[in-house]
């Protein structure tokens, strides 16, 4: 017919395919979000209040439970967890997966504001509830050090507060955050001798500060002469304008200004925190950390490019950037991801690379050549079609298309082997093989394509959370099948006229194709000779038969199944809770003794081969004091600061540089 003729036999549509797929390849890799893990559309949020000096029995009566009863009676409600501390209580929402998330998040921020109205008043010290919405990529894509020897401390804060400015502005960074670092702030430490002298409670001055720190907008004033707007500027500018406020007023008249019965001056906050960094193996020495969160869903490479760019932009402006000061990159997720990319590239042409070899020696060169070009063009279509779905390339469509590798390399066999059978062993003309291998093999390449997809569609029917993680997986994979077989019959046959079109009896048969047939021969002979000789000789080969697939499926039961196998990681989050009572010189103590076993800790195996001494296993820890690592997500309820607790962040160092994968120097 003349539309087979058109699809399989002439070569116009196949080198439009062919060109679609490429370009659509190029550009959808160019333009693909490339992320490590993916983002899980699911609606999640947490709620924090804190109320600073409270226990928690009070918190947990009067703030957790006043808003678990608002948020349980939440549609679409799949979990809620919550946990109570001294001064803060934590609450974690999430909703199922079928739940729209911004309905969801929307009606749950309802009903946070409906129980603000049951809690006790601001003026006792509790602070609004903060509500975050949660994310899978929460944990930072990028952490980065600043030292310096000899750095003051004021210096080093105001440059530290330049510099998260300045990268919070960058495109698609969602938030900076800091460990380590004191802001200036104004104290205002009173006399409490003065106010006892004078009758004036701590009240009357923190209402005066407030009172008076503000800036407030007056109506307009028209006259014959002028209009305009006239507005108070009440706002403090310099520390004379706060020493200045009056706090009081005494029976004579007298006013009372906060100079008198407090010392008003400029300096660091109080010590909350405290980083300390230890590069290489080298001795800990005073740091600060900026952990870089990427806004969901956005481009890691491109965000750390950007970031890196913005640093490096940073560092040669002398206002903001002190002398002597230096940075460490301690974390990059973007080497991780480009990593795994070139493990995709690399498998694809090893498996380009095996199958020219494969079809080489099983047929001609000229078959192998087209197939080894076929497995990278259904990868770039692949690329072009799951970018044009909305997808990125994370780490779980990457394992999806390396499972597909070695799914989809049969149909382009096949339909090569059915080309060379007619045209070298039965002598057809190029357009009579090609019509002959797609009636012959289409179909049965067709079923032996749907058994294997429909092998993997159950994945994509999992629910929840881990069904959203999981199904990424079987569509990618599903994707490349797909269009294998369509590659397979309207690329791979009529293109194929380019290299093996001759005129019709000038193929002979190869030594191969020889070989093939006598084997072949020989070996119908002996199996009719010896396995189905007789009905008894035919049982004993099906129960064996059977026996071999029983013993089978014994050995496979025995086998360790693990969804989520331990793989060679980089990042190590240590947080260790001190009794609370503990002061942060006692949390100090605890981290020197802790960072000076993981700074020292060395691949034991090392020193086994033949090494002088052993290597450190870390390239950079740092060293946390009253506040926890969150270098690796834990997804734990607890405060990410305090004085009680102690975190160490370790990055490994190349699998290169250790003899076993980060997982096995672990305790199970």
């Amino acid at each position: 017919p003349p539309w087979m003729d058109f699809f399989f036999v002439r070569q116009i549509f196949a080198i439009l395919l062919c060109s679609l797929m490429l370009l659509g390849g190029i550009l959808g890799y160019v333009s693909m979000v490339k992320e490590g893990e993916p983002d899980i559309n699911i609606a999640r949020a947490r709620i924090t209040t804190q109320w600073g000096g409270t226990d928690v029995e009070t918190l947990e009566s009067q703030v957790t439970n006043k808003l678990e009863t608002e948020i349980r009676s939440l549609q679409g409600l799949d979990n809620l967890t919550s946990a109570t501390f001294n001064s803060s209580a934590i609450i974690d929402v999430s909703f199922r997966a079928e739940a729209p998330i911004a309905e969801s998040i929307q009606a749950l921020r309802g009903k946070v504001d409906d129980a603000e109205s049951e809690l006790p008043d601001t003026a006792s010290g509790r602070e609004v509830p903060d509500f975050q919405q949660l994310s899978a990529q929460d944990a930072p894509v990028l952490t980065l050090a600043l030292v310096g020897e000899g750095l003051d401390e004021t210096l080093l804060g105001q440059a530290t507060e330049a510099l998260q400015e300045r990268l919070e502005a960058v495109n698609k960074v969602r938030e900076v955050d800091l460990a380590g670092q004191r802001d200036e702030v104004v104290h205002v430490q009173l006399l409490p001798s003065r106010l006892t002298t004078l009758g004036i409670s701590a009240t009357q001055i923190e209402n005066a500060i407030q009172t008076g720190n503000t800036d407030v907008a007056w109506d307009l004033v028209r006259d014959d002469d002028i209009g305009g707007q006239v507005r108070l500027y009440g706002r403090f500018r310099t520390l004379d304008d706060l020493r200045s406020v009056p706090v009081a007023r005494l029976d004579e008249n007298r006013v009372v200004r906060l100079a008198e019965v407090a010392e008003v001056y400029q300096g660091p906050e109080r010590e909350t925190s405290r980083a300390f960094l230890s590069w290489r193996g080298d001795p800990f020495t005073p740091t600060v950390t900026l952990d870089v969160v990427k806004v969901a869903g956005s481009d890691t490479i491109q965000v750390v490019d950007d970031i890196l760019a913005a640093v490096e932009a940073a560092r040669q402006d002398p206002e903001l950037w002190p002398y002597g000061m230096d940075y460490r990159i301690l974390n990059d997720d973007s080497e991780s991801i480009e990593d795994e990319l070139g493990d995709l590239i690399s498998n694809v042409l090893q498996a380009s690379l095996c199958v020219f070899a494969i079809l080489f020696i099983a047929l001609t060169w000229r078959e192998a050549v087209v197939a080894g070009l076929a497995i990278p063009m259904t990868f770039a279509g692949a690329v072009f079609v799951l970018w044009l779905l909305g997808y990125t390339l994370n780490s779980m469509v990457m394992v999806g298309m390396i499972l597909a590798l070695g799914l989809l390399v049969d149909v382009f066999i096949l339909m090569l082997e059915g080309l060379h059978e007619g045209l070298f062993v039965e002598g057809l003309t190029f357009a009579q093989s090609a019509m002959k291998t797609v009636r012959s093999y289409g179909v049965p390449a067709f079923a032996g394509q749907l058994t294997t997809i429909l092998a993997m569609a159950p994945l994509m029917a999992i629910s929840g959370t881990l069904g959203q993680f999981i199904r990424l997986i079987p569509i990618s994979a599903i994707t490349c099948l797909v269009l294998s077989y369509v590659l397979a019959l309207l690329a791979v046959i009529p293109l194929s006229k380019f290299l093996l079109d001759r005129p019709s009896g000038s193929h002979s048969k190869t030594f191969i194709d020889r070989l093939t047939a006598t084997s072949s021969e020989r070996f119908a002979r002996w199996t009719l000779g010896n396995t189905v000789a007789n009905r008894r000789t035919a049982r004993r080969w099906t129960l064996g038969s059977v026996a071999l697939f029983m013993v089978s499926l014994v050995l496979f039961a025995q086998l360790t199944v693990s969804l989520f196998p331990a793989t060679d990681r980089l990042k190590l989050s240590i947080n260790v809770e001190l009794p609370p009572a503990a002061t942060l010189a006692r949390s100090q103590e605890v981290a020197d003794r802790l960072g000076s076993i993981v700074r020292h800790y060395s691949d034991p195996d090392s020193a086994t081969k033949g090494e002088p001494q052993s290597r450190p296993l870390f390239a950079s820890v740092v060293k946390l004091v009253g506040q926890r690592s969150n270098l690796v997500s834990s997804g734990e309820l607890k405060p990410s600061s305090a004085d009680n607790v102690v975190g160490l962040s370790a990055v490994f160092t190349e699998r290169s540089q250790r003899q076993q994968d980060s997982f096995a120097y672990l305790p199970a």
